[in-house]
């Protein structure tokens, strides 16, 4: 009954990773979708307007309950992993960066997560987790290389993929050494979202446009980035934030460029390269390593129990 058991937690586990993967790609399926119809700020101000107003009757009891501090927390969570991460990048490719190159220094989110755990108590990465920290970052790159566009744009604008980097994984470590008070999913989510709606406001205004474009694939790539991109990518990261560590979720994120790749030759036609089949095999292989604990913390007569799943 416990192996039975055990399997099914794997199982369990290994899905809600996956989900948490396929939802975060769908963020650059759906901002193609929008790419061609207006400004990505504009896009991504009604894709917060839209789901704040998706969550607000389930989020609105919760709501109720909390207290001021517990609001400014997950304020700031949002501020951090949704405005300053979709922010810079977003500005980054309107002024000259390709995006193949903005995405793949976006992609090193999992490896500057990875290195940062040490600053959290019990996070630190350790052994064969470093060797597995290796492969999979050599499978994101050799899937994603090929995609990179070098394009004419001043130094100081490279660094904006990289501040976007930084910010969603400040607010990860902060999330996972400070949870702060147990709020639910939705609920938190509500208010992340509400804290960045002025920030796309005042972006998509310097623009001088905050209406929506009257088209259909305007209005369809806004729907799927607040069900995929936004109830479903931030959703889900915050649930594995949760129950697994920061090392088996970073290897889990560093599947995002393929599944991206795989996403859009089977929606929009685009090549599937050798190269990405051959990241995504070295990225599988490097991902068991990364899910193993360090023997040293684990005590001896202790006994290793499954992450947890849903």
């Amino acid at each position: 009954m416990n192996v039975a058991h055990t399997r099914f937690s794997l199982i369990g586990s290994g899905l809600l990773l996956m989900a948490m993967v396929v939802s975060w790609s769908s963020g650059f399926i759906g901002y193609r979708y929008v790419a061609d119809q207006g400004s990505v700020y504009l896009a991504t101000l009604w894709r917060f307007i839209l789901a704040a107003a998706v969550l607000l009757p389930f989020a609105w009891t919760g709501m109720r309950q909390l207290r001021r501090r517990d609001v400014l927390h997950q304020g700031l969570l949002g501020l951090f992993a949704i405005g300053g991460y979709i922010g810079p990048i977003a500005a980054s490719i309107q002024l000259g960066i390709a995006p193949g190159t903005a995405s793949l220094i976006a992609n090193l989110l999992p490896l500057t997560i990875v290195v940062m755990a040490a600053t959290v108590p019990g996070q630190r990465t350790r052994g064969w987790q470093w060797l597995g920290l290796v492969v999979c970052l050599i499978g994101m790159l050799v899937a994603s290389g090929a995609s990179v566009e070098w394009a004419a744009a001043d130094l100081w604008v490279y660094a904006l993929p990289l501040l976007a980097v930084l910010s969603l994984a400040a607010a990860t470590l902060y999330e996972k050494a400070a949870p702060g008070a147990s709020v639910s999913a939705l609920t938190a989510l509500f208010i992340q979202v509400c804290a960045v709606i002025p920030v796309f406001a005042v972006l998509a205004g310097l623009e001088g446009e905050m209406r929506p474009t009257a088209s259909a694939g305007f209005a369809g790539g806004v729907v799927w980035l607040v069900l995929f991109a936004t109830l479903g990518g931030y959703g889900f990261y915050w649930l594995c934030l949760q129950r697994f560590s920061i090392q088996r979720i970073s290897g889990a994120l560093f599947l995002t460029p393929p599944v991206t790749m795989i996403w859009a030759w089977l929606q929009f036609g685009d090549p599937l390269t050798l190269n990405a089949m051959v990241g995504v095999g070295l990225t599988l292989l490097g991902l068991p390593l990364l899910g193993m604990r360090a023997r040293e913390d684990v005590p001896a007569n202790a006994v290793i129990q499954p992450d947890r799943c849903p």
